[in-house]
């Protein structure tokens, strides 16, 4: 009997443990697509400054519910975050996500769609286009800071969909050498 309530309360403990390293908050980068550097400051935290273009991921995690960003500008975004793995957009620029196919009998067709940005027409496999404060990364494959592979290795046949995140104007020039 010692033994089954002691089976039980490590079970517990386990699982306790196991809930909150899961629930602990949410990895995050924080992405400056801009041509300056910039400052962020998150809920009054000391700012993190960002250099022009870059994407950095933070040390810490960001627990769900209500944020405040603050850009050096002053511009204070409000956001409710939700997700576990995100890319937070102080300056809401835009990004694409892009669907690339490896594989055999690929249809990348059935997954076009037709997104507008600053008024001209792209069309393609481009299932998100945001300005939203946070970007979910998830189910992201590629982040900005990294290109899609020439090729990817499967034991097995078929095709693979990868996602990856582009900032607008490298989407641009993506879309001018892979589409055009």
């Amino acid at each position: 009997m010692k033994n089954k309530h002691a089976y039980l309360s490590l079970l517990i403990f386990s699982l306790i443990f196991l809930m909150t390293s899961c629930f602990g908050g949410a990895t995050y980068w924080i992405d400056n697509p801009t041509d300056q550097p910039i400052e962020v400051s998150i809920d009054g935290k000391d700012p993190i400054t960002l250099n022009a273009k870059e994407y950095k991921k933070m040390d810490e995690t960001i627990s769900e519910g209500e944020h405040t960003m603050k850009v050096g500008d002053g511009q204070e975004i409000k956001f409710t975050l939700d997700k576990d793995h995100v890319t937070l957009n102080p300056t809401l620029s835009t990004y694409v996500v892009v669907l690339q196919e490896y594989g055999t009998g690929l249809a990348s067709s059935d997954n076009d769609t037709i997104i507008k940005i600053d008024g001209k027409e792209y069309e393609g496999p481009f299932p998100i286009v945001t300005n939203d404060p946070f970007i979910y990364t998830g189910n992201i494959n590629f982040l900005v800071d990294a290109p899609f592979k020439d090729e990817i290795s499967r034991s097995s046949g078929g095709t693979v969909t990868l996602r990856k995140l582009f900032r607008k104007d490298d989407f641009v020039e993506f879309y001018k050498k892979e589409y055009n």
